[in-house]
């Protein structure tokens, strides 16, 4: 079972609203940084996997981030996300942390999702 609620910050989509407000962003880029944040996360799953980190990874699928290795890569995560929207968009980082921390979760659920739909689908 996924608790992805437990990464979920309250409010979200207002959240995200006011961000985009704040911060100036146009709707391109809220497509941008979805894309731009599911490839982060998906090149960075896959590093940890190569390296071993099965069990963080787990963690952080199913939605675990009281674990400590659950939060330690969901805190790695957000920095590398971050990072990339800094690198790929130019924005300021206030705003890139921001929109990490409320994009995140979002991605996140719906990569996990997709996977145990193709784990579920092959038994």
């Amino acid at each position: 079972m996924i608790h992805m609620r437990a990464y979920m910050t309250a409010n979200t989509q207002h959240r995200l609203k006011d961000l985009m407000q704040w911060g100036k962003l146009k709707h391109e880029q809220i497509s941008q940084i979805m894309l731009i944040t599911k490839e982060s996360v998906l090149g960075f799953l896959k590093r940890q996997l190569e390296k071993g980190n099965w069990k963080g990874v787990q963690d952080v699928l199913e939605g675990k981030p009281m674990t400590k290795t659950g939060k330690f890569l969901f805190m790695q995560l957000r920095d590398h996300v971050a990072s990339n929207l800094i690198m790929r968009l130019g924005l300021r980082k206030v705003i890139a942390v921001g929109i990490a921390i409320v994009v995140l979760p979002l991605v996140l659920a719906k990569i996990s999702g997709s996977l145990i739909g193709k784990f579920r689908g092959n038994d």
